[in-house]
């Protein structure tokens, strides 16, 4: 009978990862996925933007996790020839009333580089 340490579960872009990192390390790894296939779920809903944690309150959990995770994505992408676009991000105010809001967005956006 086969053994494992770890069992992951999901098989989506965030499980698959998850047991990459743990393989690495030396465990070995199971991954249980509903699907036929891995990536076929909550996966393919992505919307292939790499966030920069503008729509968060700076300094928070979140928008440091944003920034350091769009880093390493970037990062992630050079090293293993993966292309990529760093083609900016286009914010919109649908009415007069959002108007306001782009201005501390602006801010944001401009503090993070």
């Amino acid at each position: 009978m086969e053994t494992v340490d770890t069992a992951v579960i999901g098989g989506g872009v965030v499980g698959l990862a998850a047991a990459r990192a743990i393989a690495r390390r030396g465990q070995r790894v199971c991954v249980l996925e509903r699907e036929s296939r891995p990536g076929t779920a909550t996966s393919t809903h992505n919307s292939q933007v790499i966030h920069a944690g503008i729509y968060y309150p700076e300094g928070s959990l979140k928008a440091r996790h944003c920034v350091a995770g769009a880093r390493m994505l970037y990062e992630f992408c050079e090293v293993h020839g993966i292309p990529f676009k760093r083609c900016g991000k286009l914010i919109v105010a649908h009415d007069l009333a959002e108007v306001d809001g782009l201005v501390p967005a602006a801010r944001r956006t401009a503090s993070k580089g």
